[in-house]
């Protein structure tokens, strides 16, 4: 796509098309411009509706909705998206997935701008430098292509349990996951691969790439002869669920 840009090639990327074989599948086309944007580090994401902006709750519903203009933290835009549901075209299909593709380009530092794409002069305009209806700022620890990547795309493969011990150094420490935090290991997977890391509680802490295999866990969580602990998910492979 770089090279694309370079030549004076605009892409169209869409992810409706015939060729595409369900590996390549994304969820929707939002999900997908938003990891285009990151990929190719983009400073803005431009997202076309059928509304002027975004609202507390469906303006098409509810009178009393309220119009937000910007939205500058990840808690909020997290609280409005639990809040659109999943019916009717303020859910799935509609501002559901205009929201979570403002969660993953926000969390890579790109900023979001939604607006009314029925009005044929609004993206001049936007490309011109106006805003959108509602502008979702960017995170201001961006988590980069690599770490968006893992986050937003792979699909875990497996799950490590980690201890109390080994949580509390991942989230407060920036630690890497030893061998010696983990209790158990689900699934079977390759070394290399995403999975998902759980705490005591069996909430999700994050995602990572483990260094071994699943039988080579197993086997290791098995033996206890004192030596060093590997690191099983570097700290460079892994991104928190609540960052």
């Amino acid at each position: 796509m770089q090279q694309l840009l370079a030549w004076g090639v605009l892409p169209v990327i869409n992810e409706n098309d015939a060729l595409s074989s369900a590996e390549l599948r994304f969820g929707d086309n939002d999900t997908l411009s938003a990891l285009v944007a990151t990929a190719v580090g983009a400073h803005q994401l431009l997202l076309l509706t059928d509304v002027d902006r975004l609202y507390s709750s469906d303006p098409r519903c509810d009178v009393n909705a309220q119009p937000i203009t910007d939205v500058h933290h990840p808690r909020d835009l997290k609280q409005f998206e639990a809040g659109a549901g999943d019916g009717g075209r303020w859910g799935t299909g509609g501002m559901t997935t205009k929201l979570a593709a403002a969660r993953i380009a926000t969390a890579s530092g790109v900023t979001v701008h939604l607006a009314d794409g029925r009005d044929p002069a609004r993206l001049a305009g936007l490309l011109e430098g106006d805003r959108g209806g509602t502008v979702f700022h960017p995170h201001p620890e961006p988590l980069g292509n690599r770490r968006s990547w893992l986050a937003h795309v792979l699909v875990p493969e497996g799950e490590l349990c980690l201890d109390q011990g080994a949580c509390q150094a991942i989230l407060h420490r920036g630690a890497s996951l030893l061998l010696v935090g983990v209790t158990a290991v689900k699934g079977e997977f390759e070394a290399n691969r995403p999975v998902l890391l759980r705490d005591p509680d069996g909430q999700e802490l994050g995602r990572g790439l483990c260094t071994l295999n699943s039988s080579q866990v197993r086997q290791a969580l098995a033996v206890t002869d004192g030596e060093a602990s590997p690191v099983v998910v570097h700290r460079d492979a892994l991104v928190l669920q609540d960052r």
